[in-house]
């Protein structure tokens, strides 16, 4: 197998080329207009270089350096595990906001670009951390006596509030209210059919009506205090709410689930502890092997940018008075 050294050279040489190729070809192509001024193509890859080039080499070069470890031990993810990860990890960045009042695709895409990723770097971070955590796997342990342990001793942190979750529908007048919850009712159709065809909340139409948990006393939105109440009140799961009138318009809740609140039982969380610990465990063990990689990795970086306490020189230079 050729060297990371030799790897990382051609890398750099072939992105060199590109750009070189890029900026030939783009000698006269505008990137933009500004009242008849000229933005070029040129000018645009420059300003692209300076501001992110080194990140995004750094980036290219730790990805390569992991792939080709994973290729020496002859691992690899498939694309379904990837799939798998990759919808694992967005469903708990959804479920951390716990915003009923936003789509579940808008938290994401606004958790996205909050980093300056997309879903394609995002789904590429998820393979490499896949490939990581399979070169140290077989390394991880966690005992019964661990668990044990660790209960005993996070007995406070591991109370749990009460909480309710629902799925909801919610319909511009009473009677259109009516009506869905007696289909329902009669088996005409589905809750979760109804919620997307029907229900005026963006959340609940692509979400088949299911909202994030409610704990009691917690909610900052009082247009959402209705819902709660009512959620609470129901008993049993799978219960159907009476029609009820809310700001947003007239709701029909089905109870999902219910936590009571309080330390539960050793027995009942013995196994959620356990995957915790060792999910604790493997990702500090992937994040050590990722730092590793890297240090013994033969890296010549052939393109030089400047450094972070160069650049804040220059900037410091500039605003200094003349």
């Amino acid at each position: 197998m050729a060297s990371i050294r030799y790897a990382n050279r051609v890398l750099l040489t072939g992105l060199v080329t590109i750009l070189a190729c890029s900026v030939a070809v783009a000698e006269e192509k505008p990137a933009a207009k500004v009242n008849n001024a000229v933005i070029t193509e040129p000018q645009l890859i420059q300003e692209l270089m300076s501001r992110h080039g080194y990140a995004v080499l750094e980036t290219m070069i730790e990805a390569l350096a992991i792939r080709q470890q994973a290729a020496e031990r002859g691992l690899s993810v498939t694309a379904d595990e990837v799939e798998v990860s990759y919808q694992e990890a967005r469903s708990r960045i959804v479920s951390s906001a716990r915003d009923p009042r936003v789509a579940a695709s808008q938290i994401f895409a606004m958790w996205l670009a909050q980093r300056n990723l997309n879903r394609e770097t995002f789904r590429r971070q998820v393979e490499l951390q896949l490939l990581l955590e399979k070169m140290v796997e077989d390394e991880i342990e966690v005992t019964d006596q661990e668990v044990a342990q660790f209960y005993e001793s996070n007995q406070k942190q591991l109370e749990r509030p009460e909480l309710v979750q629902v799925s909801h529908i919610t319909v511009t007048t009473k009677e259109e209210a009516e009506r869905i919850r007696q289909q329902i009712m009669a088996g005409e159709i589905t809750f979760e059919k109804a919620a997307q065809e029907h229900s005026i909340d963006p959340y609940g139409r692509e979400n088949g009506g299911l909202l994030p948990p409610m704990g009691r006393g917690e909610l900052s939105n009082e247009a959402w205090e209705p819902v709660r109440e009512q959620g609470f009140k129901l008993k049993t799961d799978g219960e159907i709410s009476p029609v009820f009138e809310t700001t947003m318009g007239w709701d029909i809740l089905r109870r999902e689930a219910y936590q009571k609140g309080g330390t539960p039982p050793f027995e009942e969380i013995q196994e959620a502890l356990a995957n915790q610990l060792y999910q604790a465990r493997l990702v500090q063990a992937a994040g050590e092997m990722r730092a590793a990689i890297i240090k013994i990795a033969k890296i010549e970086r052939v393109i030089e940018f400047p450094s972070v306490s160069e650049a804040v020189a220059e900037v410091t230079a500039d605003s200094s008075p003349q």
